[in-house]
């Protein structure tokens, strides 16, 4: 998925993000017993543009990205260097995928009282990314 890679490629390049994580970036979920902070980021859909002149050639995509830190204040510092990244200049290609525009849909804080002694905090982010296909 063209999106995913460009999510990915982001993210990675960026100083602030892989301060924080290294290289703990990752599709779906997170390795259990990974050091944290850590991201997470998966597609949630994707639907073609529709163009009434015939076939289309643009994809919007829907992606959730995970900040998930051992402390609440971790996730929320992580979750704002993703968004500082996310808000990259457009359009724009990143690893081969030609991005028109990404936008920020919002954000939940969930916690996670089942992970470890303590717990995780996780700030989970949609954005939409229109993309050529």
């Amino acid at each position: 998925m063209k999106a995913v890679k460009a999510i990915y490629n982001i993210l990675s390049n960026n100083s602030a993000v892989t301060a924080l994580v290294s290289t703990r970036i990752n599709p779906l979920r997170i390795p259990e017993k990974s050091p944290l902070p850590a991201i997470a980021y998966q597609l949630v859909n994707n639907t073609g543009h529709a163009s009434k002149s015939g076939y289309s050639h643009t994809d919007f995509a829907r992606l959730q990205v995970m900040s998930v830190a051992d402390t609440y204040a971790g996730a929320i510092a992580l979750s704002e260097a993703v968004r500082e990244a996310m808000q990259i200049s457009t359009p724009a290609t990143f690893n081969g995928v030609k991005v028109q525009v990404i936008e920020y849909d919002g954000e939940v804080h969930l916690p996670d009282d089942n992970a470890g002694f303590a717990g995780v905090s996780t700030v989970a982010m949609d954005f939409i990314i229109n993309f050529t296909r």
